[in-house]
Formats: C-alpha cells, sequence, structure tokens
C-alpha cells in the first residue's frame, strides 16, 4: 500500500477545526517558566507543553507584545546559562554553540564581527582580481613574459 503524499495528509489535516493558540496565555506559560532555576533551554519550555517552534517564531513575528516577553524569556535564560557555566554546571560547548540565540547582545557583536570580516574577505578577493587583471593586461602588451 503506496504512503500517502504531504499534499493528501495537508489536505486530510484540514478536516477538522484548526488550532488556535493564545498568545498572551502563552506568555504566561513562559514567565512561569522561567521563573525555575532549572530552566535554561527554551526547547524544553516547547517540547514540554507540545508547542513547535514555527509557532512560537510566528508568534513572535506577528504578536508585539509576545514578541517583546519572548526576548526578555531568552534573556533571562541568558543570564542563568552564563551564570552556570561561570559556576562549572554547564558545558562550555553546548554554552558556546547557543548562547548567542539566548544574548541578544552577544548576537548582535557577533554579527558586526561576521560583517566586518565579510567587508574584509570582500575586499581581499576584489584586490586579487584587480591584480590579475592588471598582469594579464601587462602579459598582453608585452610589457611583461613568463619564462619556464
Amino acid at each position: 500500500m503506496p504512503q500517502p503524499s504531504k499534499a493528501q495528509m495537508r489536505e486530510k489535516r484540514k478536516a477538522g477545526r484548526p488550532r488556535v493558540y493564545d498568545p498572551d496565555k502563552i506568555i504566561q506559560e513562559m514567565k512561569e517558566w522561567v521563573k525555575d532555576e532549572d530552566s535554561i533551554n527554551f526547547a524544553g519550555f516547547c517540547a514540554d507543553r507540545g508547542y513547535l517552534p514555527g509557532l512560537i517564531w510566528r508568534l513572535e513575528q506577528e504578536d508585539e507584545e509576545f514578541g517583546n516577553a519572548y526576548i526578555l524569556v531568552k534573556m533571562k535564560l541568558a543570564e542563568r546559562r552564563e551564570r552556570l557555566l561561570n559556576a562549572e554546571m554547564l558545558n562550555y560547548g553546548t554554552f558556546q554553540r547557543y548562547q548567542s540565540g539566548y544574548d541578544p547582545f552577544l548576537s548582535k557583536a557577533e554579527d558586526e564581527e561576521k560583517d566586518k570580516d565579510a567587508t574584509r574577505k570582500k575586499g581581499v578577493v576584489e584586490n586579487e582580481q584587480a591584480n590579475l587583471f592588471l598582469l594579464a593586461r601587462m602579459a598582453a602588451d608585452g610589457k611583461i613574459s613568463q619564462k619556464d
């Protein structure tokens, strides 16, 4: 028996009443959840309540109050994670890998650094291309030659 296609699965799912999520309810859940000192990973919040990341990201974009609450919760997690790292209660690799997702200040600084590096690399490539063009022009004009 063949597997149903994704389109067929989507059509089948449309049969019932669509799920409606209350951003205010989720905000209150987030605010309560973040008070617990064991809360260090937003994925845990979502998994324990059955919220998919897409829902959270969509609500963040669509609802300004939700977006602000989400940022504040992530900032509290960033502070807690850094405190746990400093107390040697959090693995450095895990901290390093995900911290910029929680800490908007770190994220902004890393983005600016990446932008500066990209600009520098672009300048290097442009200089190399200009040098190659100049060498090709000089060779074509007979001003330089390559001998074995």
